[in-house]
Formats: structure tokens, C-alpha cells, sequence
């Protein structure tokens, strides 16, 4: 493997664990909407993959009722749901450690840019990324499109960038994009659906995917 340059994080379940905010906001647009309550399993699935894609596998709905549940999740996620959540435990040790080595840090996630900035902001995280990038509200991007921004952005090439993530959302993209996968644990994502896709390691927790590096 190449000298790492940039490592690359998905944001929830792997920076921060966001779920609070995010199943209490599946619940307010089922509710909003007369859609029956989702099982806790199936809330926890909404972390990680596009929100309209997991509307429409949650309620096998179509576009246009999904659009409204998303319309619906998004209010109250703004409202104050978003800042229900917590960086996980050794998130900011492993990034002060990462800038002091010379690696730049990145953010590759599903979740809409304006949301992503400010949530990385009200913990304190933001300083420690060079670029964050953040779906669009439409959610055309794909997590490989997002990665390969990441990447341009501090001038690397795919061989040199590492993304982390914790489903297999995030190991499909890291695939797609040409990058180097390290799938965490201790996030929302099935382990054994992340390992149908090509990695370099299994952090369990933060601190980990440093000595994967070290390792590769």
C-alpha cells in the first residue's frame, strides 16, 4: 500500500454516534406522516445509507412518499435532533494523532453538508478536517463520487487515502472509488456485510485504525 496522505471518515458511526437524534427523527416522520413505528433494528439501519433509499426499503414506498418523509425527518433533525449525539470515546486523540504524523483527515458522509458542518463544528471537530464533504439534499452523490472529492481536494490519489467507515455503504464506496477500506465495529453497520467488500483491517475502536496503518 502507498504512503497514506489523507485518512477518510464516514461521520455517523464512525466519528460520532449520532443515533439519538437520527431514530427520533425516523420516528417524528412516521408519525407526521401515518406510517407505522419501525423496530429499533430498523431505525438503527437509517445510520449510514442515503434517507430516502432507507425510507423506501423500511415502508416499500415510492419516491415521492419517501421525499415527504424525508421533507418531514429533516425538520425536526434541524430543530435541535441533530446536536442529540456524542463523539465516540478516543475520536479526537485519534485525529490529534493523525495531524501530528502530517495525515490529513477528510469526511465523506450521507449526511446533507450544512448538517455535517454543523454538527463536526458543535463538537469541536471541524478543526481537525481539511475538507468535509456532505451529500447533497437531492442525494444524487454517491459515496464514491464523495470519496473521490475528498481526494482531489488534498491533492491525493486514490492509493494514497484510506476511508473508514462502519457499513457496507461505506466499504462498497471505498471499492467503487479505488480506495483502501478499514471497517470499525463498535458503529451501526453488520460486520459481515461490510467484509463481502475488500478491506484492510476491523478497528474495534478508534484507536485501532492507527495501528492498522502502522501495520500496512
Amino acid at each position: 500500500m502507498n504512503t497514506i496522505k489523507c485518512v477518510i471518515f464516514d461521520l455517523d458511526g464512525t466519528l460520532l454516534d449520532t443515533s439519538p437524534g437520527i431514530t427520533e427523527s425516523v420516528r417524528y416522520a412516521a408519525k407526521k406522516l401515518n406510517y407505522p413505528e419501525l423496530s429499533e433494528e430498523l431505525l438503527l439501519s437509517f445510520i449510514g445509507p442515503p434517507l430516502k433509499d432507507s425510507f423506501m426499503r423500511c415502508y416499500a414506498c415510492g419516491e415521492t412518499e419517501a421525499e415527504a418523509l424525508v421533507a418531514a425527518y429533516r425538520e425536526h433533525y434541524r430543530e435541535g435532533a441533530l446536536l442529540n449525539a456524542k463523539p465516540y470515546d478516543g475520536i479526537k486523540e485519534l485525529l490529534t494523532a493523525l495531524e501530528g504524523r502530517g495525515i490529513f483527515s477528510a469526511v465523506a458522509t450521507s449526511k446533507p453538508q450544512k448538517f455535517s458542518d454543523q454538527i463536526l463544528r458543535h463538537f469541536g471537530l471541524d478543526r481537525f478536517f481539511r475538507v468535509i464533504h456532505g451529500a447533497d439534499l437531492e442525494g444524487k452523490l454517491k459515496k464514491s463520487e464523495l470519496i473521490c472529492l475528498c481526494a482531489a481536494d488534498v491533492d491525493a490519489a486514490c492509493g494514497q487515502c484510506v476511508m473508514v467507515g462502519d457499513t457496507e455503504h461505506d466499504a462498497r464506496g471505498a471499492k467503487e472509488a479505488g480506495v483502501p477500506f478499514i471497517g470499525v465495529s463498535y458503529g451501526f453497520g453488520n460486520l459481515a456485510e461490510m467484509r463481502r467488500y475488500p478491506y484492510i483491517g476491523i478497528a474495534e475502536k478508534p484507536f485501532d485504525i492507527l495501528k492498522i496503518l502502522d501495520e500496512k
